[in-house]
This record gives C-alpha cells, sequence and structure tokens, in this order.
C-alpha cells in the first residue's frame, strides 16, 4: 500500500507541474492566471475536489506528438464551493498542449456535464484553449454532437457560465458561445470557429485575433459576449457576482439578502426632477435605476450591446429582480434588432431562473426604416411576445414618458400579465408617436392648408390631452398614476404581495411552439 501511495502522490504532484515552467512563464508574461490559480480565485478556500487529476492524452495509431506530456489532459474538472454554495468547474490548461481538446479531455468536460445535471448544480467554465488537438483527432470519423445536446438540454436548469480568457477556437468556442453568461478579458480573450491560421487557410485573408473575434467585436458588435474584463481577476469577480442573483438552479428560488436600513429612501424625490421639462430632451435611465434598485446592486448584463435597452440584476429590498428598461439617451429608446435580441434573452434567463422582471418603459416604438427590416426587426420583436407567452416569473411595469405601438408591448404592453402596472404623471401612450400619426392621418389637410406648421401644431394641441396617463387611468389601462418619489415603495410593496406565490415548490419552466 505504501508504495502504491507514494505513487499516487508523485503523479498528483506532476499533475501541479501543467505544462512545465516555460510554459506556466509564458503564460503569466501574456497577463493571464494559471488554470489553478484561477480555479483557486473562483472557489472557496480549501473547498475544490477535483475530478480526474490523474487523466492523459489518448494513445492513438497516429505518432504522437514528440515529449507529449499532458497533466489533467489540459483541463482541470471538479466541485467546489462559491460564498458557500456548491458549483462545478471545468478550467482549461493552455500550458498543456494549448488548451487543446483531447479524447480524455472531452470525456472530462462530458463527465462534469453529466454530473452539474444529474447533481443539479451550477457549471462555471474558464475557457483557454485552442481547438481540437490534432494528433487525436485525426481518423475520428464524424464529429461529435452530443455534448452540445448534454449542454443545451441543461440550459435553464443549472446556471451555466464561462470566463473567456485566451485565444478559444474550435470546439471550445462552440461551447462557450451556449453559455447563459459570457465574460470575455479584454486584449488576450478570442472566440471564433476557427483561429486566423485556419481562417487564412480556407479563405487567405489575414487577420488578428481582436479583430477575429476580440471582447470589443463580440461584447460591442456581435453580442456573442456579455461583458468585458481588466483581468482573469475581474472576470472571475463578475462570475461570482453573476451567480450571487441566481438559485442554484430551477428547483429553487433566488437567494434574497438581509434588508438593512433603507438608505436609497431619503433620494426619492430626486425622481420628480428626471424628466425634463422641455420633453424631447433625453435623461439618462442610469440615473432612475440607481435610485430605484439598492444602493450599489445594479449588476449590467451586455453594457455594450444595443445600448439603447438597458438589462441587468438588481436588488429591491434584499431581493433579486431583473430589469429591462429603454434608455432615451440613445436612439430615444427605440427597439432595434439588436435590443429586441438582447431584451428576449434577459427575459428568458430571469424566467428560467424564478427572478421577477421590472420593465421601465420609455420608447418610440420598434425601429422601423430599411436597416431595420433587413436586421429582421419584426420577426426578432415578436420573440418577445413567446417570451411573455411563457413567463410564469413576476412582471411589473413602470411607464416613465414614452409608451408607443409595439415597443411598448414589448416592455410590458397591457395585458401582458403583470403583477403591476404604473404610470408616471409624465407618460404619454399612444399606437405611434402623435406628431407622426397627425401627419399620417390629415397628410391631405396639412399639404392643403396655407399654413401646415400651424395646423400640425392646433391638431397636436388638440389630441394630446388624450394620449396622456391620466385618459389611460380612466380606461383602466393602467392600476395607477404615482408621484415619481412614490416608485420605490410602490414596486417593493408589489414584489412583496407577488412573493407569496413562493409557498409552491419552484421547478423549470416548461417552453413550447415554434419561435419566429
Amino acid at each position: 500500500m505504501r508504495e502504491l501511495l507514494e505513487d499516487l502522490q508523485r503523479r498528483q504532484d506532476d499533475s501541479l507541474l501543467l505544462g512545465g515552467e516555460r510554459r506556466i512563464e509564458r503564460q503569466r508574461s501574456a497577463g493571464k492566471l494559471t488554470v489553478r490559480e484561477r480555479v483557486d480565485l473562483l472557489l472557496d478556500p480549501g473547498s475544490f475536489e477535483e475530478i480526474g487529476q490523474l487523466a492523459s492524452h489518448a494513445h492513438t495509431p497516429v505518432p504522437k506528438v514528440a515529449g507529449k506530456r499532458t497533466p489533467a489532459d489540459g483541463v482541470v474538472t471538479g466541485f467546489g464551493r462559491i460564498d458557500r454554495r456548491i458549483v462545478g468547474v471545468v478550467a482549461e490548461d493552455f500550458t498543456v498542449l494549448g488548451g487543446s481538446v483531447g479524447t480524455n479531455n472531452l470525456i472530462k468536460k462530458r463527465r462534469m456535464v453529466e454530473l452539474a445535471g444529474r447533481d443539479q448544480v451550477p457549471l462555471v467554465w474558464l475557457f483557454d484553449g485552442a481547438g481540437a488537438r490534432t494528433d487525436e483527432s485525426v481518423g475520428e470519423g464524424l464529429v461529435p454532437m452530443h455534448h452540445f445536446m448534454e449542454i443545451a438540454k441543461l440550459s435553464g436548469t443549472v446556471p451555466q457560465v464561462c470566463a473567456v480568457m485566451g485565444p478559444v477556437a474550435g470546439d471550445s468556442a462552440l461551447i462557450a458561445a451556449m453559455m447563459e453568461f459570457i465574460v470575455m478579458v479584454e486584449d488576450t480573450a478570442m472566440l471564433a470557429a476557427g483561429g486566423p491560421p485556419l481562417v487564412e487557410s480556407a479563405t487567405g485573408e489575414t487577420v488578428g485575433k481582436e479583430e477575429l473575434g476580440g471582447a470589443d467585436l463580440h461584447c460591442r458588435i456581435s453580442g456573442v459576449g456579455d461583458n468585458r474584463a481588466e483581468n482573469d481577476a475581474d472576470a472571475i469577480t463578475q462570475i461570482k457576482r453573476f451567480l450571487s442573483y441566481l438559485p442554484t438552479n430551477a428547483y429553487q428560488y433566488p437567494p434574497a439578502l438581509p434588508r438593512d436600513a433603507d438608505v436609497q429612501a431619503q433620494a426619492q424625490e430626486v425622481l420628480r426632477e428626471i424628466i425634463p421639462e422641455n420633453r424631447r430632451r433625453p435623461y439618462d435611465m442610469y440615473r432612475v435605476i440607481e435610485l430605484i434598485a439598492d444602493q450599489d446592486s445594479f449588476f449590467e448584463i451586455k453594457p455594450d450591446f444595443a445600448k439603447m435597452m438597458i438589462t441587468g440584476f438588481a436588488r429591491l429590498n434584499g431581493q433579486a429582480v431583473g430589469i429591462i428598461a429603454n434608455q432615451p439617451k440613445v436612439m430615444s429608446g427605440a427597439i432595434t434588432a439588436a435590443a429586441g435580441t438582447k431584451h428576449r434573452h434577459f427575459m428568458d434567463l430571469c424566467n428560467a431562473y424564478h427572478i421577477p422582471i421590472i420593465f421601465l418603459m420609455d420608447t418610440p416604438g420598434v425601429m422601423t426604416g430599411p436597416k431595420s427590416e433587413q436586421e429582421a426587426a419584426l420577426r426578432v420583436g415578436m420573440t418577445i411576445a413567446h417570451s411573455f407567452a411563457y413567463a410564469q416569473v413576476p412582471l411589473f411595469t413602470l411607464v416613465l414618458h414614452k409608451g408607443f405601438g409595439y415597443g411598448a408591448c414589448a416592455m410590458g404592453g397591457y395585458g401582458a400579465g403583470q403583477s403591476a402596472v404604473l404610470a408616471w404623471p409624465t407618460a404619454d401612450f399612444n399606437a405611434i408617436p402623435l406628431e407622426s400619426g397627425i401627419k399620417a392621418a390629415y397628410r391631405a389637410d396639412l399639404e392643403a392648408a396655407a399654413d401646415p406648421a400651424a395646423l400640425q401644431a392646433e391638431l397636436e394641441s388638440k389630441f394630446t390631452d388624450l394620449c396622456g396617463a391620466f385618459p389611460a387611468a380612466e380606461q383602466a389601462k393602467i392600476d395607477d398614476i404615482i408621484d415619481p418619489a412614490e416608485t420605490r415603495p410602490r414596486l417593493i410593496a408589489a414584489l412583496e404581495r407577488v412573493l407569496m406565490r413562493r409557498h409552491k415548490p419552484a421547478e423549470p419552466v416548461a417552453r413550447f411552439g415554434v419561435m419566429p
């Protein structure tokens, strides 16, 4: 037994050496932590239970790479705790053959997906891998699909999140794109189906990693990534914060924090001054969120993508909530195809994990024009209708100013299943903006008028009083008009009421139908 234990210890010690000192130094010189440093930073001290530490590369008929050595086969896997809650972790090791995916490497990853699904715990992926390992993938036959399907089946059941911490291509990039929250480290992260050498081989195009799939491209333009991180430590901090709002699985409700003295109460009168006297001037919706939510609790998701739509988690009286808000400072809060995609994904995320959603409405509607139609804004917008149709989570709508057309529907229009629909006195409702509606309906009169501008102004004055908050309240299309200073206490009261429904056990949310 002693000899066996000594052999075990030797093998375990060898796996801790990763890819060797030279490769570790190269990793650090690139501004990156090693795989085991990342795992230690992610998990509570002393909580890591490693699985597959002694795994090595598969032996294949193809001549192996000279001096091939693959501690843990290039991926560290196991379970630990974040803030005392159990999570699984899959962390790629770039110092071992560039973090490439080998046969046993993939077996370890599939094992973690299997265990996370069976035991219903979140799975955190730390990506830093360069795609398939050539000498082990040659002659493998039809490329496997099963692991993508297994990961897809976990979606909405247990949280799956990731940080992209290096140049990630091929299989690992595809898995990363499936995650429910994706953080990308600036300057070091890349996500692409194939890296620059493959692109040049296939297309003849020479391209750099950042241009091909860097953090700026995916977090600002494509929307594949969610948040940027300054470095590895910041990425891990963001993952921890993201998970703090979610339950361990969809069979639980989100954790609440203790309710402290309401320091926000003193600042509520500031909300009365948020909307300018000149209603055509924009204001900053972030200031509204800051005053409504618990102090310093807002965690934004996709801050650089489709900035006319704001999405993120916050806390209200200690309870986790999702916030979906129009940003009047960007395109007046109009909903583009990108904004609709951002909205729908975040709404589905909240619904899957039982997080109540607060909609802050100020939108002139869905963006129109040739570019918008080319981007399929109509179809994207209607995917939001599917999200509302199957939403089982409490919904709240607050109309601050504009609520026009289908844009208003997407932010929680009449009959959308809300538990509270509130409006400020500044709210303005219509099928389309009044100015545009009059130009369309009275086109002939305006063209024939001696002074078209005067007639336009007269008609606008005539109809304005029919479009505000008070007519909507008179028709019972909204629940109440409130003093902006009452916004936070009214939302807290509504939230406390709807939480009474949590006497029933939580369970995953079923979805049916064919998405547009």
